[in-house]
């Protein structure tokens, strides 16, 4: 009997979506939005350097400042490899649900214009609506009682055991005033 030869070095299985990518060519406008990403965290982190601070401990006012700067610089050479590898996430390209992206930024805009007038925990609550629904929710209802929840934990949180305060919102202020009569 004639003896089988075993496969001599490590075999690997290539399967089609494997070998997704655009050759060697360089993707511009991630390698804009990489370099952009890594010149903002610099730039955060000089300015955090250059802001004069109360105490040198070690976990202090400058250390949030650092690690965003150090996300967005990990996140930017992540871009600029990507943008110079060529690889793709998907055949067809780039995947993007620009009626998402509108209801996201609009919930920014909307809580950015009523913060002031209705304060943290209404203009919050709609931002989270409008980020649920735009990652798919659709129960509104639902949707508005979560974001409630978190924005009133998040309003105590920081107003009460931090001590840094969350705008409670003209409406809200002239309605709880002493000379409200």
């Amino acid at each position: 009997m004639g003896a089988v030869a075993a496969p001599t070095g490590p075999q690997k299985t290539v399967w089609k979506d494997e070998a997704m990518t655009t050759g060697r060519s360089m993707r511009a406008g991630e390698a804009v939005l990489g370099g952009g990403l890594i010149a903002l965290g610099g730039l955060i982190a000089v300015e955090t350097m250059l802001t004069p601070s109360v105490g040198r401990a070690v976990v202090g006012p400058a250390l949030f400042p650092y690690l965003i700067s150090g996300g967005l610089v990990l996140v930017g050479l992540s871009l600029l490899r990507e943008a110079f590898a060529g690889a793709i996430a998907h055949a067809e390209g780039l995947e993007l649900d620009l009626w998402a992206v509108a209801l996201v930024a609009a919930g920014l805009a909307v809580q950015f214009l009523l913060l002031d007038t209705l304060g943290w925990i209404p203009s919050t609550t709609i931002l989270f609506a409008a980020v649920a629904r735009a990652f798919g929710g659709r129960r509104l209802m639902v949707n508005l009682a979560i974001g409630l929840a978190l924005a009133a934990f998040t309003f105590v949180a920081f107003n009460y055991g931090l001590g840094l305060n969350l705008p409670e919102g003209s409406i809200v202020e002239r309605l709880t005033s002493p000379d409200a009569e």
